[in-house]
Parts: C-alpha cells; sequence; structure tokens
C-alpha cells in the first residue's frame, strides 16, 4: 500500500514574516479548537464575595492553552474579561444522579459516577470535608447544584465512584431535587474555577460570552459560545426550613416556619442571624393537597395566620390536608427558593 506524508513546521501564527524565517517559509497554525467549558451562576458562598464574582467560568482543553474569555451585550463588541491558565477539572456523569435528598446530613445511598476528561480525585476526612474540602457542581434540569465528596475511587481509568455526599450545599437543594441525567456536566471547584468578569452593573442580564484559546481570533471555529445571566443565584433567598402548622385556637391555623441567611449566617453564637434583605417579607401559597393555588398571601414575620373564615371561603369547610409554599422575597431579586409541605390538618 502506498503512503504519502509531508512535513508541517509547527509555529505560532503571526501576521507577519520574522527575520529568522527563509524566504518562502509558511508558518502554520497550530490547531486549537474549542475548548470544553462552563459558566456556573453560583449562590453565595462567602460573606465578603459580592454577586457579580459568582458567575464563575471553567474551560479544559487538549492540549491545553491558557482561554480568554469575552462578552458582550449584543452579537458584537466583545470585550475580554478574564484569561484562564489552569485547566479545570470537569467531566461528564456515566450515570444519571437520583432527584430528591436532604440538607445538613451525609447521604450514604447515592453515589456519583462521573467519567473526567483530566485530572483526578480523591478522599478526604470528614472533618476536611465539613470545611469545604472536595466541593463539586452538578448540572441539572434546575441549574448547578453543589455537593461535596467524602470517597473518591477510580474505578476504571478516567472514571470515578463518589460516595458519602453532602448534597444541596448553599441552599441548591432545589436542583438536587431535580435530579441530573447521564451525561451532565460536572466540575471540581477548586482554583482553576474563576469569576468570569461580570461587571456589578451586569448582574441579571443577559450577556453573549465566547471562550477560547487565547491568541485566536473570536470565532465560532475556535471559541464557545453561550448565553448567560449572572449574579442572579448569589441574590436569591433561600428556601424557608421547618414549615409547619397548628390549631390558632380559633378555628384557623397558625402557619410557621424558620427563615435562612445567604450572609453571615453561619455564626453560631448569634442568637439571631442577620436578615440579608433591604426588608423581611414571605409570599405564602395554599393550595388543595395535589391540587391548584387557592389563597396567596403575605406576612412580614416568619409565621402566617390561616383564619377560619379564609379556610372557609377556600375550601367550605376544613379539609383533611393542604400544600402549603412559602417564600422569601429579595427586592432585588424577586421571589427566592420555595419550601413546600403537605399539612394533614384532620
Amino acid at each position: 500500500r502506498t503512503v504519502s506524508a509531508k512535513q508541517i513546521a509547527r509555529g505560532v501564527p503571526a501576521p507577519w514574516r520574522g527575520t529568522g524565517f527563509a524566504a518562502g517559509t509558511i508558518v502554520q497554525p497550530i490547531l486549537a479548537g474549542k475548548p470544553d467549558a462552563h459558566l456556573l451562576d453560583l449562590p453565595m458562598m462567602t460573606e465578603e464575595a459580592a454577586p457579580e464574582t459568582r458567575l464563575r467560568v471553567a474551560a479544559w482543553q487538549k492540549p491545553w492553552r491558557s482561554q480568554s474569555v469575552y462578552a458582550s451585550g449584543d452579537t458584537s463588541g466583545f470585550t475580554a474579561r478574564t484569561v484562564l491558565t489552569m485547566a479545570a477539572v470537569i467531566g461528564r456523569l456515566t450515570a444519571p444522579l437520583p432527584a430528591g435528598g436532604f440538607e445538613g446530613r451525609i447521604d450514604r445511598r447515592t453515589e456519583v459516577f462521573v467519567a473526567l476528561s483530566s485530572g483526578e480525585l480523591s478522599s478526604v476526612s470528614r472533618l476536611q470535608m465539613l470545611n469545604g474540602a472536595n466541593m463539586a457542581a452538578v448540572e441539572s434540569a434546575g441549574g448547578w447544584e453543589l455537593l461535596q465528596f467524602e470517597e473518591a475511587e477510580e474505578i476504571a481509568p478516567e472514571s470515578w465512584r463518589l460516595r458519602k455526599l453532602l448534597r444541596g450545599q448553599f441552599g441548591t437543594i432545589d436542583a438536587a431535587n431535580a435530579g441530573a441525567a447521564a451525561g451532565s456536566a460536572f466540575v471540581l471547584l477548586d482554583h482553576a474555577v474563576v469569576p468570569a468578569g461580570l461587571a456589578a452593573a451586569e448582574v441579571g442580564l443577559e450577556r453573549n460570552w465566547r471562550i477560547g484559546p487565547s491568541g485566536y481570533d473570536i470565532t465560532p471555529a475556535n471559541f464557545v459560545e453561550l448565553t448567560r445571566t449572572g449574579g442572579v443565584r448569589a441574590q436569591l433567598p433561600l428556601s424557608p426550613v421547618h414549615l409547619r402548622a397548628k390549631p390558632d385556637g380559633a378555628g384557623g391555623l397558625l402557619i410557621s416556619w424558620v427563615r435562612r441567611g445567604r450572609i453571615n449566617a453561619d455564626d453560631w453564637q448569634q442568637a439571631e442571624i442577620p436578615l440579608g434583605e433591604a426588608l423581611e417579607e414571605y409570599e405564602i401559597r395554599i393550595a388543595a393537597a395535589g391540587g391548584g393555588v387557592v389563597r396567596t398571601a403575605t406576612s412580614p414575620a416568619p409565621q402566617w395566620t390561616y383564619s377560619a373564615a379564609a379556610i372557609a371561603a377556600d375550601f367550605g369547610a376544613m379539609p383533611a390536608a393542604i400544600d402549603v409554599t412559602v417564600r422569601q422575597r429579595s427586592a432585588a431579586i424577586g421571589l427566592g427558593i420555595p419550601a413546600t409541605r403537605r399539612i394533614a390538618v384532620i
């Protein structure tokens, strides 16, 4: 069989011809191609962080080249935002991540199966995990779920099994409840995942982003194109907890809950966590069990009375059970993550 081949001189592409090249020499560009890149709109994780810094970017490419990040509010006029100097540990789920879970407790039943593009994962001690180690983001139908893992085992080349999980971290239980399909993105949140360069005035605004190898034209041939809104998740109030109801003594129900905070809310020495919002306000929705909403109300405190007269107007008589949904309101971003519970009345 006849085989033909030719030598390719590899060099940095340049629009000029340097004096070191002989006449007629053609400098061949290094073909880089598109990276595997992700923009992650993450929740507030430290009290010092500004919302615009919570839009993070991660990229991977082989062979690795530094990646340039550009953004624009239009389809032209892109401006440089940041440069990625380190490849992130990125992979894909090889099996679905089940929906559901619980917050604040270690999940010993659920396992995460992920294939990495490159890099490795490692196990940590329980104390290290509780201090923030092994934090990862998994793209689900409800956004990015933040989870931590205590044990990491390589079960095949570049394939890993993660166990002893903390799911729905930093208020992302809504994403955990949505679950993630096989093939969903997995990003290890380490020092290679950096702020994308969103400006404070751009929080909540849709922007077009292009991410690709530095030194190349910002074209679809070399750059990944993404459209994202950043800084929203960091301002979203967390879902309330301990939603319950009891008779109010007048034929109605006293519904109460405990609010959570995004900022400076992890100090166990405080009698009450800071509000973190311009004002305290909640929206309450009442629905028949498994049915539609029959009443919407607001409250300036973490409790609300569902009066006997309101119950009679909505249902005629006290139902056996109702579905209660409570959201805290943010003046900057609107309604936060819902907490829903079916309450047995009789």
